[in-house]
């Protein structure tokens, strides 16, 4: 092991997310962690993981997925 694990608050902190966030997504599925006694830790290969299944393509957000009120 030659990469340090990342913390739920550095990964926030990665991401630019809230540290809750994080705990939502580990619930949810959507990223592996591992849970060392009663802290919560991610493997740089885990988050590469996550940002690889969560990446927008050339197409962009598409229609069903853009942010705000539809016209």
């Amino acid at each position: 092991m030659n990469k340090p694990f990342f913390t739920v608050k550095t990964l926030a902190e990665k991401l630019a997310v809230k540290p809750m966030t994080i705990y939502r997504m580990v619930e949810q599925g959507k990223i592996a962690a591992y849970r060392v006694g009663k802290s919560i830790r991610f493997s740089p290969e885990d988050v590469e993981a996550f940002l690889a299944s969560v990446r927008v393509g050339p197409s962009g957000l598409g229609e069903d997925k853009q942010e705000g009120p539809k016209s």
